[in-house]
């Protein structure tokens, strides 16, 4: 905890800082959100969040982004229109992931990331390969993500859309990615909040019975790597479904039917959201982005024609090859995970240019060097090789692609 070597906005916080923000910052919104509703606790919950986002490792999650823009839009908004924003969010979040996954790859390849994830989430069980299974897991996302969509968009249809979401995210949860699960159901929770307080109706014990039950069986089939799961890992699985199944009860245990829509905000919040997704696509367009934010695993081919490959920016963000030095510090172990310090330095993988320079800073602290390579994509390869020109070293730069690449652009990332 506290290491900070691959920050996402480019500014390298010192190890105390890091660390805070990552165990207390959002704890710390929370008890102002609850204790604090006026303007100055609100303006200090959206400053609080966004330390944790200068705080998250590796890159900036969907989920991560997801949250905090719905939190910066709630807090200066009246609570009259969250539940329009949290269903307008889910409904654009649910639509556009699954149109944008129907493409030949995700659909029909064995390259699928529908059919690979589940795949990996079966071995990890120990159960058989399902040929059958893997085949319409595809589909049956793209079906099950465009029903939710759907039926959040229609009026008095939300407890439909509540119903199939559950189940779903609680799969994408237990196959190890429970934060956005959590994210999901907090705006399902604000849906059925119209005036901005949870209220409950149903008996006290069901939350508490949904909360315990969805944690023990996160402890029992929730997998994300093989082997034995640690103590700390065993309490976070248990957490992380303990929080989902806390909040799943909260929104089927609520009176409400659905957001108020007789308000007058309801054009413009409809309005708004959607030039905020579509402004979302034209950044993927123009190439300042990796691809679609919220896809949840597209199989947009990351690696193929797009951001590598199509060159429309002027600063491209250069990617570099590390060496692992001849000997290593244990001290820089304690600044730079030793994980992630084998995979930046694999033969097969390169680095964005932002976490290069602060990983060879960090290592030169330590009087070593992972001696940074600038590596080029030239016509007509498949794969980055060393640049022959004279690149300058790695620069400090806004991480909004991959920290760690394959070299090949034919090889699956899932990032």
């Amino acid at each position: 905890m506290g290491q900070h070597y691959a920050p996402v906005f480019g500014i390298r916080l010192p190890r105390r800082a890091a660390a805070a923000g990552q165990l207390a910052a959002l704890p710390t919104a929370l008890l102002i959100a609850s204790t604090f509703p006026s303007s100055a606790g609100r303006t200090a919950v959206v400053l609080l969040v966004a330390y944790w986002m200068l705080a998250t490792q590796l890159r900036l999650s969907d989920h991560c982004w997801l949250g905090a823009v719905a939190v910066a839009v709630m807090a200066f908004t009246p609570g009259s229109v969250h539940a329009l924003v949290a269903e307008d969010l889910l409904a654009a979040v649910y639509l556009t992931a699954a149109l944008l996954k129907v493409n030949d790859e995700y659909l029909f390849t064995e390259r699928s990331a529908g059919r690979v994830v589940t795949a990996h989430y079966l071995r990890l069980l120990r159960l058989p390969d399902a040929p059958v299974l893997l085949r319409a897991m595809p589909a049956l996302v793209i079906v099950t993500e465009l029903l939710v969509g759907v039926l959040a968009c229609v009026p008095g249809a939300e407890r439909w859309a509540l119903g199939v979401a559950i189940p779903m995210h609680l799969i994408f949860g237990v196959s190890g990615n429970y934060p956005f699960s959590v994210v999901a159901l907090a705006l399902w929770v604000t849906v059925f909040s119209p005036e901005g307080r949870v209220e409950l109706d149903g008996p006290v014990w069901a939350l508490g019975a949904a909360t315990l039950l969805v944690g023990l069986l996160s402890i029992a089939t929730g997998r994300t790597a093989k082997g034995r799961r640690s103590a700390g890992w065993l309490v976070k699985d248990f957490y992380q479904g303990a929080v989902y199944g806390a909040l799943c009860a909260a929104a089927v245990l609520s009176p409400a039917p659905g957001p108020d829509r007789s308000t007058p905000w309801e054009p413009l919040v409809h309005g708004l959201v959607a030039l905020a997704f579509a402004v979302n696509f034209l950044l993927v367009v123009a190439g300042v982005k990796l691809e679609w934010s919220f896809a949840m695993f597209t199989s947009l081919r990351p690696f193929g024609r797009s951001w590598m490959e199509r060159h429309r920016l002027r600063e491209w963000p250069r990617y570099y090859a590390l060496t692992l030095p001849p000997r290593i510090p244990k001290s820089l172990l304690r600044d730079i995970d030793p994980t992630f310090v084998y995979l930046a330095t694999r033969e097969e993988n390169v680095v964005h240019e932002g976490v290069a320079h602060h990983v060879e800073a960090v290592a030169r602290e330590h009087d070593v060097t992972f001696a940074p390579r600038a590596m080029t994509l030239t016509a007509g390869s498949r794969e980055l090789v060393p640049s022959e020109s004279q690149e300058p070293p790695p620069r400090r730069r806004f991480l909004n692609y991959p920290a760690v690449v394959p070299k090949s652009l034919d090889r699956r990332y899932l990032a």
